[in-house]
């Protein structure tokens, strides 16, 4: 099973950051390339039994964790739902042990759900903050069911969309179809969405009554008779 880090001084760690923190410590660790060789030396030097873990301590010397080890457990997901990414973030460095490159800032998730999910950008970046709280913070571990559900979290405006045969051919459509029209982005009916005033440009929620009084060109206006005094 390989090894992609190391249990050490009360850290899970990338191997880098585990000989780092070995050398800091004062354990002398080769440069090479095959860290997990280099420190198994280490081991022979300081006298620990790198191939019996139970001998020792793992705040003495780094401890393997496999990639099978690797998980995080999300417990912050909505609806007291549970759920595990198969991996593990290194506590120093924070970049994914088993995919070896740290998560994207949130303007970079921003731009991966907007891009990915072809959604605006203020809903895009509300979606990228709730999954980022649900710690899932990096493309590879987020599904679309996970997008849907956060932006049903979101007031939006309403929009389907409509793919046939390849789905990259996608075409926005501003308004329900037919009755019962489910949005895109969260499959929420649509009377839980607002929709965009053309008049005024304000957001409206759907089922709210809404209009304007707009003066025709030649018509007379009459103003309403005032009690005389």
């Amino acid at each position: 099973m390989a090894v992609v880090g190391y249990t050490y001084a009360h850290d899970n760690l990338c191997p880098s950051c585990t000989v780092g923190r070995m050398r800091a410590n004062g354990i002398k660790v080769a440069r090479s390339s095959e860290q997990d060789e280099a420190i198994r030396r280490a081991a022979e030097r300081v006298g620990v039994d790198y191939s019996d873990e139970r001998s020792y301590d793992s705040s003495d010397f780094p401890k393997t964790i496999t990639s099978q080890q690797a998980r995080t457990e999300l417990t912050e997901l909505p609806d007291g739902e549970r759920g595990e990414i198969e991996d593990e973030k290194c506590d120093r460095c924070g970049k994914w042990m088993k995919l070896g490159e740290k998560s994207p800032t949130e303007a970079g998730l921003t731009r991966w759900v907007r891009d990915d999910y072809e959604l605006p950008q203020a809903l895009a970046r509300e979606i990228a903050r709730k999954l980022r709280e649900w710690g899932l913070s990096h493309p590879e571990f987020i599904t679309e069911d996970n997008v849907r559900q956060a932006a049903a979290m979101f007031p939006h405006d309403y929009a389907t969309v409509h793919a046939e045969g390849n789905p990259q051919r996608i075409v926005l459509m501003p308004t329900p179809q037919y009755d019962n029209d489910p949005c895109f982005y969260c499959e929420q009916p649509w009377e839980k969405h607002t929709f965009t005033c053309t008049t005024c440009g304000n957001h409206v929620p759907a089922d709210a009554p809404h209009g304007h009084e707009v003066q025709v060109k030649g018509q007379i206006k009459f103003r309403e008779a005032k009690p005389t005094t």
